[in-house]
């Protein structure tokens, strides 16, 4: 097996990126992660990446488990997927042909992975959170005035 970086999550779990598998919007407002899904299921995982505390903070990790970039600000993961069969690398097949010449063919590596995809504000979640407020807010006070006016 092949030594991938790595995303290693606040809460201390690590994801193996396969190569080409963190991909960060310019403006840093977006970050999907392309990992091997190993043992671990996809409801484990969409569990795990949608507690905001987990995601403020993934740190990359080379290969050999040493720090390389710091990723902050993250808040919502907004997507979580399976893809099987996803190509993960190439390998050389030899080949000889019956002059037992060398013949070269490559042979794509696959494997199944989990793509999470993370944003730092969902602008409409945070509407639908502070409606949800407001509208238990207006309920407080409506029984409040209910109970002055019984008095």
């Amino acid at each position: 097996m092949n030594n991938y970086e790595k995303a290693k999550l606040a809460n201390g779990s690590i994801y193996e990126i396969v190569p080409g598998g963190l991909r960060e919007n310019t403006d840093r407002s977006k970050l999907t992660i392309i990992a091997l899904l190993g043992d671990k299921t996809l409801s484990a995982v969409d569990s795990e990446t949608e507690v905001a505390e987990n995601i403020a903070t993934v740190t990359i990790l080379d290969a050999s488990g040493e720090e390389m970039d710091i990723k902050k600000g993250y808040k919502y993961q907004t997507g979580c997927k399976k893809q099987k069969n996803y190509v993960v690398g190439r390998e050389v097949v030899d080949k000889g042909d019956l002059d037992e010449n060398a013949v070269a063919e490559y042979k794509d590596v696959t494997a199944t992975v989990v793509i999470i995809e993370l944003a730092t504000g969902d602008v409409r979640a945070e509407l639908d959170e502070a409606k949800a407020q407001i509208s238990e807010l207006n309920a407080t006070v409506d029984a409040l005035l209910v109970t002055n006016l019984e008095e």
